[in-house]
């Protein structure tokens, strides 16, 4: 990257994670002789699939960030309450829906479908509550990819669908990829 900054012929990605973006681009913008870095862009891998999913146009899909999933399970839960043994009570506390919609979050990050859910409360029968609040997930969790299906894609999703658009894209076809951190 240094050498390029003098006579830039390639662009570069520079690949960090989220919180580094700004870090990285003022150091590489220090080492640059003019002070500028025209030919590198430093991208955290959710800007990256923001970046390609605009170029290729392979999903038209808006991308839901936490408070947009946050508004989402509201509305679901309103609708669901009474079917909520658990979790429907408490639904009026402050961060409740934050703590479901994290639970949620790492369900799909892990690859945990609602009848994984459903299988592991019959696991907690014993366990009382924790039975109960697996229950009410799975059916959010339900509701919710029900809700979201056709309209919206979670984070959580992008960088699979990533995989199948970067075949497609210029912008990485033509680029040298560096990965920091």
């Amino acid at each position: 990257i240094r050498e390029s900054l003098a006579a830039p012929k390639e662009n570069f990605l520079v690949l960090v994670p989220e919180q580094f973006t700004m870090e990285i681009q003022r150091n590489l913008t220090e080492l640059h002789p003019r002070k500028g870095i025209l030919n590198i862009d430093v991208l955290s891998f959710g800007r990256l699939a923001h970046r390609i999913f605009e170029e290729t146009g392979f999903t038209t899909e808006t991308v839901l960030d936490d408070t947009g999933k946050s508004l989402i399970l509201r509305r679901i839960a309103e609708k669901h309450r009474e079917n909520l043994s658990v979790i429907g009570k408490n639904l009026n506390r402050i961060g409740y829906i934050h703590e479901v919609k994290s639970a949620l979050s790492e369900f799909m990050q892990y690859g945990l479908t609602p009848e994984n859910v459903d299988g592991l409360a019959g696991f907690a029968e014993r366990r009382g509550t924790l039975s109960g609040k697996l229950k009410d997930l799975s059916e959010l969790y339900r509701a919710f990819l029900a809700c979201k299906e056709g309209k919206f894609i979670t984070t959580e999703e992008t960088l699979e669908l990533l995989t199948r658009a970067v075949e497609q894209s210029a912008i990485i076809r033509d680029s040298v990829i560096i990965f920091d951190g």
